[in-house]
């Protein structure tokens, strides 16, 4: 996978340019509040640390893209982010995915298409950029955040990130100091207590290699507006100019299909200048139930 050159700090650069508003109104529609954002001028990891409150906690959102793995970084010192942030439920975990996958249709060039995106809560921002192996000269373009025209904060975009894993890793605990053997004597008859190691959330990055490989294969994903049944004398009637009235409200929720199968519905959303499902209501796959019977029973 090719790596990010400085060069691509321009194509950066114009798409946040173009979609800084529209990523203003996601990052309201998530924490429930009036923002807003403006761009700023371009720099480093090393120039930008003290501009990006990098010494303290925040949201991590990775971006994996065709060209290279991006990294934005949402500082929480100065209020952007709500104390749900840090430990949130199903809900907030949704909301969280929804605005990391946003933030890179808006602020990222096309050609760089996000086909994989996290949003964590980490405790340190710098130490999580260190892990994730973000270079101290890696490019950085800044996007300023204000709440009701008061400065909350500065979302970083770096890249590229060499160790992505390592973003999201527990900081490496503290070696305490050997403790003297116990004498033998005093073993006896002492139950050994089971120590539980503690587990870190489970990611894509956790899963087997064979269960990663079917993570990247490719399935459609249709978006269906609508639909009717025409008949075939009607069908080859139509030409340049003719209108085909459905039935389906415009206010209805649209239906999305995975390999032909309804996953999801959701609303019609603008994504700069792009046409976007914000999932409302996923759909539980249909039930199939099985008579179970007793081998050689006869029915009646």
């Amino acid at each position: 996978m090719p790596e990010a050159l400085p060069q691509f700090i321009d194509d950066v650069l114009a798409a946040c340019k173009v979609g800084a508003e529209e990523a203003g109104a996601a990052l309201a529609r998530t924490f429930d509040g009036d923002v807003q954002t403006t761009l700023g001028s371009q720099g480093t990891l090393q120039s930008a640390a003290a501009q990006l409150d990098l010494n303290g906690k925040g949201l991590i959102i990775l971006l994996k893209t065709d060209q290279t793995t991006v990294v934005m970084t949402i500082p929480a010192a100065k209020g952007l982010l709500p104390a749900w942030c840090a430990e949130p439920d199903k809900t907030g975990e949704s909301k969280l995915a929804t605005l990391a996958q946003e933030l890179g249709m808006n602020l990222l060039p096309e050609t760089w298409m996000a086909s994989d995106f996290i949003a964590h809560w980490v405790t340190n921002l710098g130490d999580a950029l260190g892990r994730g192996g973000v270079a101290q000269d890696a490019p950085m373009v800044p996007l300023a955040v204000s709440q009701g025209g008061k400065p909350v904060g500065t979302i970083g975009i770096l890249w590229p990130v060499k160790n992505p894993d390592g973003l999201f890793a527990a900081p490496s605990p503290a070696v305490p100091p050997a403790l003297p053997p116990m004498p033998a004597k005093e073993l006896i008859g002492k139950p050994s207590k089971r120590v539980e190691k503690p587990t870190l959330p489970l990611t894509s990055g956790d899963l087997p290699p064979y269960t990663r490989s079917l993570l990247r294969i490719k399935v459609p994903v249709v978006v269906t507006l609508a639909e009717k049944r025409q008949k075939l004398s009607r069908i080859i009637e139509i030409g340049p100019g003719s209108i085909i009235q459905f039935d389906k409200s415009c206010e209805e929720m649209l239906d999305l299909e995975v390999g032909n199968q309804a996953v999801a519905s959701g609303e019609v959303v603008k994504v700069g200048d792009k046409f976007g499902l914000r999932i409302t209501a996923m759909v539980l796959p249909d039930e199939r139930f099985s008579p179970v019977m007793r081998k050689n029973a006869k029915t009646v």
